[in-house]
């Protein structure tokens, strides 16, 4: 009886020391393990309290050293208050790269661990039910599909003068609400999903539609502008751009509906994009000429040519803002890094000559992985491209299918589906099954 009652008072003594930190080969043994995850920052104290070092106490008898002393202090103050955010000591990737936000967003870059990279030669996909098949009336030409950045609802429009919401993801895609507005040419969400901005290439005015109250609103566009027939809303919702696409693009205040800038260019201007953070315009002129214009001051920052270009057409800025893509109307897409484009003569990192006909719609995914371009000139005009390998999916488009004339392709806000326009009043909707998310 006396031995057991021993070997319980030494496993008591072990277990005690486990807990409350009274054992010092405990301590170092956690203090090495927590030296080999965290990374090597080289901290110092952000100050240095002398009378720390002559703090004493009464029941510090059975702490051998200051060192033990401390670490129970630490100890009990976690405890019971907890580590303050500003003592968290950051992820070894967030204190030591830059952009660690944006590097996270992009696909190509960087992955979060657990994730599986997009394979560069099969899409994984699956074609669905169109999103229009129960209600067609958008009319014979699918101008615009877009997505909604909060719900999963398509918005498609055409020029027969019928906008359509429809949900997406079921077995069936429902028709949600169905509005007039006609000859869209151009329809984007605002950020917060809480409005649809659509214009149309006839119309002197573009339409404001509140979703919550399902009401349309009518807006002039300035006297300069003719007809839009550029139309594009920046990221945050803040500008819109407008163009007839003449010499000049006008920048117009989203909440107060006026002009706030016209910014002049040399030759006629074929597209616009704006950057990630809106805080910069690209103008593509017709001529090949790109100028990047700075939203604060409303000076330009750069110009430079597109490389090869002969004829301009369109252009297109990834979510991540790292790339830009410009296409041509000889079906060449150049692929330019933003980092490297500050340079006198900017070269693109990757050109890409699937299609020989006009590049007409240029659209990234959300993360950065495939690039969509497609042209309306001729039938089944249209490549999926991965990045950042640029290698051209070999199973679409599906020879099988006949997709008519491509007028524009979209990715859902997390590239789950991808949505296509045709000329023969169809919208096209796809399953990508690498991204398990709307």
């Amino acid at each position: 009886m006396k031995r057991k009652g021993s070997n319980l008072d030494v496993e008591e003594s072990r277990l005690s020391g486990l807990l409350f930190n009274k054992s010092k080969r405990f301590v170092e043994k956690i203090k090495n393990e927590e030296d080999q995850h965290l990374p090597d920052l080289n901290l110092k104290p952000a100050w240095i309290d002398e009378d720390d070092e002559q703090l004493t106490s009464n029941n510090n008898t059975k702490n051998k050293t200051t060192t033990l002393y401390a670490e129970k202090l630490k100890h009990k103050y976690e405890s019971l208050m907890g580590t303050p955010n500003w003592a968290k000591i950051k992820d070894k990737l967030e204190a030591n790269l830059e952009d660690s936000d944006i590097l996270r967003k992009v696909g190509h870059i960087q992955k979060k661990k657990g994730s599986l990279n997009l394979s560069n030669n099969f899409l994984q996909l699956r074609k669905l039910q169109n999103i229009n098949s129960e209600f067609r009336k958008q009319g014979q030409i699918i101008s615009c599909v877009e997505f909604h950045p909060k719900l999963s609802v398509a918005l498609v429009a055409g020029l027969s003068g019928v906008v359509s919401l429809f949900s997406v993801g079921g077995d069936t895609n429902n028709q949600l609400h169905s509005f007039k507005f006609n000859n869209v040419s151009a329809v984007q969400f605002s950020p917060d999903g809480s409005e649809a901005y659509l214009a149309s290439k006839a119309n002197h005015y573009y339409c404001m539609y509140d979703l919550v109250n399902a009401t349309p609103k009518m807006v002039q566009l300035p006297h300069c502008v003719k007809r839009p027939l550029i139309f594009k809303l920046s990221p945050n919702g803040k500008y819109i751009a407008t163009s007839d696409s003449f010499d000049e693009v006008h920048i117009i205040c989203s909440n107060s509906k006026e002009l706030i800038k016209s910014l002049k260019h040399n030759y006629k201007v074929a597209c616009v994009t704006f950057s990630h953070n809106s805080e910069q315009v690209y103008c593509y002129c017709i001529q090949g000429e790109i100028t990047i214009w700075d939203l604060s001051t409303f000076r330009a920052v750069k110009k430079f040519y597109d490389n090869g270009c002969i004829n301009a057409s369109c252009i297109s800025n990834s979510s991540c803002g790292k790339l830009l893509a410009t296409g041509s109307q000889e079906g060449i897409v150049n692929v330019y890094e933003t980092n490297n484009i500050t340079t006198s003569e900017p070269f693109p990192m990757k050109t890409i000559s699937n299609l020989t006909t006009k590049i007409t719609d240029i659209t990234f995914n959300n993360t950065t992985e495939i690039l969509a371009i497609s042209s309306y000139c001729f039938q089944n005009a249209v490549k999926l491209i991965h990045i950042p390998s640029y290698h051209v999916f070999s199973n679409f488009p599906q020879q099988a299918d006949n997709y008519n004339h491509i007028q524009c392709v979209r990715f859902s806000p997390n590239s789950g589906y991808m949505a296509m326009g045709n000329n023969k009043g169809a919208a096209y909707l796809y399953r990508l099954k690498h991204y398990k998310n709307y």
